[in-house]
């Protein structure tokens, strides 16, 4: 029988919703942004996820193992995400860090 405190300090260890209300996005190895939507190709029935949080609910709740982890990063949030079942390692980032140049 799988314990629900995973779960309980997963939803702790990062806000469902960018601290700053902005929303997320998923960021490629170049700095580019995508929209989380573009998973659909990999996952099609990914369903309505919009943050970290609701892929790792969603992917844990398909019988994958899930890790995640925040990443610490100057202005702005971000939580790296891996499913080695679907050999899947993503950064999912506040949209905000999208926009800006180093």
């Amino acid at each position: 029988m799988r314990s629900a405190l995973p779960a309980f300090l997963l939803g702790a260890a990062f806000a469902a919703p960018a601290a700053d209300g902005a929303r997320w996005m998923l960021m490629a190895r170049h700095g580019e942004c995508a929209e989380i939507a573009s998973l659909k190709r990999r996952i099609p029935d990914l369903g309505d996820v919009a943050d970290p949080l609701s892929f790792v609910d969603r992917m844990r709740r398909s019988g994958y193992q899930v890790s995640s982890h925040d990443i610490a990063v100057a202005g702005g949030q971000a939580v790296e995400v891996k499913v080695p079942e679907k050999d899947l390692s993503l950064v999912f980032v506040a949209a905000g860090l999208c926009a800006k140049k180093p």
